[in-house]
């Protein structure tokens, strides 16, 4: 079975979050490392899927996934750069490492926020100046492999924080890809909700009812703090307890709504509520940073473009500062 049929089965579901993707589509064909952050369950490992599935050079090249928590750090080097034969004791033959695995296909980095000092200053040369040396050999070999990096939190604060390498950070941090909040995809919440139920429903041998437009109101009422995740969690269980009807109970939502209240909903429509709350936000993230947006962008974890397009379409009111 080749490599990639463990990881290619994916989608991308819902028009806007589709639209988001191809804004990326310049990245593609270029060796250039890419950071995904956003939050978790917000599908950062679908993102790199789509970054290594779409790229033309590298779609029939192997996809490695490294989950940094799942190796420990006296192993590190032996399980992502390899070892030659008598390296150690019990190097019986020679092992290829992950990275070596990988060729010139992608290697995705996951939960990077997670590394010690010293995988990061171990990943700092790897992403630097693409060489790497098996444990045992004195000759360096060169990776034409592209690095893609995922994180659940803010590697800037991090670095403030002292808990992260700002030379590994600026490195890692050439292109960002920020993934929205399932609760700011609007419209495509309707569309990953019923590809769930279509795929729990087959699953289980049930036939349950999509959702409609006359649900979205109370779908998207709730915040869904855990992303994807969460809601993909929200309908297997429904899908498991869905009773005669064949319908999905989201009687439960109501009771977890925490995102509007009925005084504010006389105010505002849902999109005008959101529109008010994302421009405030903006403009006391502007105002710390003296107008400064790439300063703004790092604050909010967001990329600048992301800023100054937002800027413009809420009609910021504090002065921008563009140096």
């Amino acid at each position: 079975m080749p490599q990639n049929s463990l990881f290619e089965n994916f989608n991308i579901i819902g028009n806007r979050t589709l639209e988001f993707m191809e804004s990326f589509k310049n990245v593609l064909n270029t060796n250039s490392s890419v950071l995904i952050t956003g939050e978790t369950g917000t599908g950062k490992e679908l993102a790199a899927k789509w970054l290594h599935f779409s790229d033309a050079k590298r779609k029939n090249k192997p996809f490695v996934k490294i989950t940094i928590p799942n190796i420990s750090e006296n192993i590190f080097e032996s399980e992502i750069f390899g070892y030659e034969k008598g390296a150690f004791t019990g190097a019986i033959s020679s092992k290829k490492g992950l990275i070596e695995v990988a060729k010139d296909g992608s290697v995705f980095f996951d939960e990077i926020e997670n590394a010690s000092p010293s995988i990061q200053g171990k990943l700092l040369q790897l992403l630097e100046d693409r060489l790497y040396r098996k444990i045992g050999d004195t000759i360096y070999k060169k990776t034409d492999a592209r690095f893609i990096i995922a994180t659940n939190k803010n590697l800037y604060q991090e670095v403030q924080n002292n808990n992260f390498r700002s030379d590994l950070f600026y490195r890692l941090a050439v292109i960002e890809l920020n993934l929205p909040p399932l609760r700011d995809r609007e419209s495509d919440l309707l569309d990953i909700a019923n590809f769930y139920i279509k795929l729990y429903s087959s699953e289980m041998g049930k036939n349950i009812s999509l959702l409609t437009l006359k649900d979205y109101t109370l779908l998207s009422s709730y915040k869904w703090p855990g992303n994807i995740r969460e809601l993909k969690n929200f309908i297997e269980r429904s899908v498991i307890f869905s009773n005669d009807n064949h319908t999905i109970d989201l009687s439960e939502l109501s009771q977890s709504n925490k995102v509007l209240n009925l005084d504010e909903l006389n105010t505002y429509s849902y999109k005008e509520y959101i529109q008010k709350k994302e421009k405030e936000f903006l403009e006391k993230a502007l105002l710390k940073c003296n107008g400064n947006v790439e300063l703004t962008a790092k604050l909010i974890n967001m990329s600048v473009p992301f800023v100054y397009k937002k800027i413009k379409e809420l009609n910021c009111s504090f002065p921008i500062n563009m140096l």
